[in-house]
């Protein structure tokens, strides 16, 4: 239900609508990519592999 709730408040027509959904889903995009994941995997420590005995 809340994606009704956004396209209904976005501005403009369906183009100028469909074109600011496309820009905010790549600015989250690019958010969890530059920022939210980069942090994860220094709290994770993906990295940290222990193999052997």
């Amino acid at each position: 239900m809340i994606y009704p709730w956004i396209w209904a408040r976005l501005p403009g027509r369906f183009l100028g609508k469909l074109a600011t959904a496309v820009l905010l889903v790549i600015v989250v995009l690019a958010v969890l990519w530059f920022a939210v994941f980069p942090m994860a995997e220094a709290l994770l420590g993906l990295d940290e592999v222990t193999v052997g005995p």
